[in-house]
């Protein structure tokens, strides 16, 4: 650390063994110093450990050393950016950065050790942040975003760094992403330092919240040495020839005529996108200011096109520019942003010149090249290449790419292989690799396979009869029950298939489908991207539609039917394993089968329902739109439990849209009620409580005329539900005895069970502590007998929860860690549930960093589902937490946020709690006028709801306040409310006002 200067033996003593040495330090250090000067021996003579006087001294260049060679660096880059010579800067502060290896002093100790591992990181983080600042200001920004994300995980409270982080993705076009990291920062300063966020990190968030365009760079390149912006595919290794075709575009149009729009159009397969990728690889250094590539998505089978305002905002997010709203606006900004800028746009994929007119430049100087399976001839100005296919010694070569160099080729066989390919490249590259993954073939083998029967090339035509071509090519290497597969497993209208969806499209068994999944991947026909699940490419999937359709109608549908079938039985399967107890409709409306393969135990039913949930979705949909009605209306039923548990309320809000729809196509009043039951469900969820209550009204008007019990107990239980979200708990305890009253006389004691949850819950709200438990007993014991692990997840919660109002913390733990034993595999809402109370636990056992980090993995899962309701109650608690603490600044932001959120969802529960915790705030701020304001509306909206313990709770705080400020006989009046309130619940807090009052 001193190169040149004496370090005395003492000095190095105490840094070596801090204020503890050993009893022969002395001795200890000169064998230390010893094998030193062994080991600096052989690193040559300007290197020499020496001692004197009772010092020691290394002498040499300081530069020979790492840390000073890289503090040199850095003052040279510093001193030649003054200068402007800015490449020369980043050359050097790129040498600086490659002598860091590791952690400095690493595996060493003591006080000494750790000052100056702080001043090297220090050093090294202040060289790092002059070069990542000059990256910046000449226009580098996507390539620094994953090393600033490194620096800010590393040094966790650097603000700087979080400030170059966030201008480095709004430069980019990631301006959600660049406030997100503004929201980690300020969540890590508020929760561990329990600081807000400096000026300057404040100001740059206001400024990207607001789309500062003078925060963006003045240019795109910049300065000499910075690379240009590129968004370019990689030039693939397999692309041969082509010249005639490039140098006509490049000597004889764009060079000499300075063109400005280039298509280049031609039949699918034909290498369209491989030429204008290789082209603009070839033309990236005469376009300085960058080259961006965008698919326009215009043959796309999964996709729809892409519209002139998306493709233009994609193109300004690669700029890193704020998007405005219409799209003649985003045609001004784009072209402006053109303006005198040399730049190289490839648009692949257009549809048509409508698509693509907007994109272009305004005014000259770049070069755009249009890819499309059309002539462009709506486009005015400019040049168009039709490609063709590929002469034979090109394809001839592009064939032995594909194969590599270790295969034997006969010339003769190749020419032949590549003849039946058509000369088509697409269709070359699939024959290719047949051979490359069939060692045991010969390429003769492989020409005559394709030459048996080559007639079908030209008798199946279609919109694109090249791409139809190079496809039945694949497809006549089958044999006749694979090439039935292959259309019947094109009909498929999910992601991807299994074995035993295949089994049910092919009318054959497990092993069988297995068999022909195999064939047709080596057929390189499908893919399979994960163990057990197969999909097709998208053009091939398109190609298997196709042949489909020379298919009777009949066989189609038949197929469909049959898939259709398939995921229906098997959701229901599922269904009935994880939730055996949910009331399922009327018998007529389905026939359940016995367990499907795969699925025999609640286990393997979540598993599946895991990994087909997306694939349910699509099939549902697809049933709505092409008349399956009945299927469109029963698999929303089976899946309904499932997307409710596992928060999926936006898909599940559409499908039970549709099953409404599709019920009363059907005229089936039964089912169109279950429809508008489960609905009613996902807005009470979603909070949307006036509409869960018109639904659910709707479906109980008609199971009252159809006189279905059950259906009626479970439409008064969710509407209870409503009612008790809404702190409206009088009319929710009505409900609840309703439902409770018909299960009972329909012996329905999984009902049973959840009425007397619900029911005790209303209890605790109010008060009634032993009701409430009598009631979550029961449930408890009900569940038990059912084998409900959920049921007793939920009442063991709720028991704990009592428990803890009742100042039994110990016991409400121990009911805590019972429920999470006995169903782990809660659903997320659960979960947080649960989390939140074990944090409550934890708050008031003094273990506030266990309760702070429940409470904030709640706080992440409520906001990831959009239960806002919960997130209140999360919020508050954290304030709670922080207050305990000592922490009420912090404890504050969190109240207010809470109590803005509660009222704008109307949770009057939640509204009173915050207005509780804000006044004990003011009041221990010496706010009294603040604080008892608070309170008496706290206390308002408590006594509206008829919540006795919160009303109790604000009482007696209250009168705390009035006593501090001389008031003591309002404060008497409010404790002795107080102790009243306490008294009739039974909890603890009687006994401490008691005291009080006697004081």
């Amino acid at each position: 650390m001193t190169p040149g200067k004496p370090v005395s033996t003492e000095s190095l003593i105490r840094k070596v063994w801090d204020e503890n040495p050993p009893a022969n330090a002395r001795s200890s250090l000169y064998s230390h110093v010893a094998r030193l000067k062994s080991h600096l021996h052989g690193a040559g003579e300007d290197v020499r450990l020496r001692g004197g006087s009772g010092t020691y001294s290394l002498e040499t260049d300081p530069e020979n050393i790492d840390y000073h060679h890289f503090r040199a660096l850095c003052s040279q880059a510093r001193s030649i950016t003054e200068n402007g010579d800015v490449d020369d800067a980043f050359r050097l502060y790129g040498e600086a950065g490659r002598l860091w290896r590791g952690e400095p002093l690493s595996g060493l100790s003591g006080s000494w050790v750790v000052h100056t591992r702080r001043k090297l990181e220090g050093d090294l983080l202040a060289g790092t942040v002059e070069r990542v600042e000059l990256e910046l200001l000449h226009g580098s920004n996507t390539d620094l975003v994953p090393e600033l994300y490194d620096l800010v995980n590393r040094f966790r409270f650097d603000e700087k760094l979080v400030e170059l982080l966030m201008l480095a993705l709004y430069r980019a076009g990631r301006q959600a992403e660049a406030l997100g990291a503004y929201r980690q920062a300020h969540r890590r300063l508020v929760g561990e330092l329990g600081a807000e966020p400096g000026p300057g990190l404040r100001a740059l968030h206001q400024r990207i919240l607001q789309g500062d365009p003078a925060l963006l760079p003045q240019s795109w390149r910049g300065t000499s040495g910075n690379t240009p912006l590129t968004s370019l595919p990689r030039d693939v290794h397999t692309f041969v020839g082509r010249t005639p075709e490039i140098n006509r575009l490049i000597d004889e149009w764009i060079r000499e005529d300075a063109v400005a729009v280039l298509a280049i159009d031609g039949m699918a397969g034909v290498g369209k996108t491989a030429l204008a990728v290789h082209l603009a690889h070839r033309l990236a250094d005469d376009y300085p200011d960058g080259v961006l590539y965008l698919d326009l998505l215009g043959y796309d089978a999964e996709h729809a096109s892409m519209d002139p305002a998306t493709a233009l905002e994609r193109l300004l997010r690669l700029l890193g520019i704020p998007i405005p709203d219409s799209l003649d606006e985003r045609v001004a900004r784009w072209r402006t942003a053109l303006a005198r800028r040399k730049v190289l746009l490839v648009l692949d994929n257009a549809i048509g010149h409508d698509q693509v007119g907007p994109l272009l430049p305004g005014a000259p100087g770049c070069l755009v090249v249009v890819t499309s399976r059309r002539r462009l001839a709506g486009l005015d100005d400019i040049h168009s290449l039709s490609l063709e296919v590929l002469p034979p010694q090109e394809g001839a070569a592009l064939f032995g790419r594909v194969v590599g160099s270790r295969r034997a080729l006969h010339p003769d066989d190749v020419v032949r292989v590549v003849r039946l390919c058509g000369h088509l490249p697409l269709a070359i590259q699939l024959a290719g690799s047949r051979l490359r993954h069939r060692p045991a073939w010969s390429v003769a083998d492989l020409a005559e396979l394709l030459g048996r029967n080559d007639r079908r090339l030209t008798e199946i035509r279609a919109g694109n009869r090249g791409i139809i071509a190079a496809f039945e090519l694949s497809f006549n290497g089958l044999d006749e029950w694979q090439q039935r597969a292959f259309w019947r497993l094109g009909l498929h209208p999910g992601a991807d298939i299994t074995a035993d969806c295949a089994a049910a499209l092919l009318e054959s068994d497990r092993a069988e489908a297995e068999r022909l999944l195999d064939d047709l991947l080596d057929h390189h026909l499908i893919s399979e991207p994960r163990r057990g699940r197969y999909r097709f490419h998208d053009l091939i999937g398109e190609y298997a539609r196709l042949l489909s359709n020379r298919e009777p109608e009949s066989a189609r549908a038949e197929v469909l039917r049959r898939v259709l079938d398939h995921y229906l039985l098997m959701a229901d399967t599922a269904d009935r394993l994880l939730y055996p107890h949910r009331t399922r409709g009327p018998a007529e409306l389905f026939h359940p089968p016995g367990p499907r393969p795969g699925i025999a135990t609640e286990e393997q039913a979540l598993s599946w329902m895991n990994a087909e949930v997306d694939n349910l979705l699509l099939v549902t949909r697809y049933a709505a739109d092409h008349g399956w009605t009945g299927h469109a209306a029963l698999l929303p039923r089976v899946l309904g439990r499932y997307l409710d548990v596992w928060v999926r309320w936006a898909e599940a809000a559409e499908l039970h849209t549709r099953a409404v729809e599709a019920w009363r196509e059907l005229g089936n009043h039964s089912g169109t009620a279950y429809a508008l039951a489960d609905l009613s469900v996902v807005r009470r969820q979603t909070g949307r409580h006036e509409e869960a209550l018109r639904l659910a009204d709707e479906a109980l008007t008609i199971q009252r005329a159809l006189d279905d019990e059950r259906a009626i107990a479970d439409l008064l239980d969710n509407s209870g539900l409503v009612y008790w979200q809404r702190s409206e708990f009088d009319v929710a305890l009505d409900c609840f005895e309703q439902a409770l009253r018909l299960r009972r006389a329909l012996a329905d004691r999984h009902g049973q069970a959840a009425s007397l949850t619900h029911i005790g819950i209303i209890h605790s709200h109010r008060g009634d502590y032993p009701k409430a438990t009598e009631h979550l007993l029961g449930a408890l014991g009900l569940y038990r007998q059912d084998g409900d692990r959920r049921g007793q997840q939920v009442a063991l919660n709720n028991i704990g929860e009592i428990e803890f109002k009742l100042g039994n913390h110990t016991t409400a733990l121990g009911h805590y860690e019972e429920a999470g034993s006995v169903y782990p595999d809660m659903g997320p809402q659960n979960k947080a549930i649960w989390l939140n109370n074990v944090a409550n636990v934890y708050q008031l056992l003094n273990r506030h960093a266990d309760a702070l980090e429940c409470y904030r993995q709640a706080l992440r899962i409520y906001g990831d589902i959009g239960d806002r309701r919960h997130e209140v109650d999360a919020l508050n608690n954290i304030g709670n937490c922080y207050a305990r603490m000592g922490r009420d600044g912090d404890a504050l932001v969190h109240h207010q946020k809470a109590l803005r959120i509660s009222t704008e969802i109307s949770e009057r529960r939640e509204e009173s709690q915050a207005l509780l915790s804000i006044g004990g705030i003011h009041h221990r701020a010496n706010h009294h006028d603040a604080a008892l304001a608070h309170y008496e509306k706290a206390l308002a909206v408590a006594h509206a709801i008829g919540d006795v313990h919160q009303e109790a709770r604000t009482l007696d705080e209250m009168g705390t306040a009035l006593a501090d400020v001389g008031k003591e006989a309002r404060a008497e009046e409010c404790w002795r409310r107080a102790l009243d309130l306490y008294e009739s619940l039974g909890v603890v807090e009687a006994e401490l006002v008691r005291a009080r009052l006697a004081r």
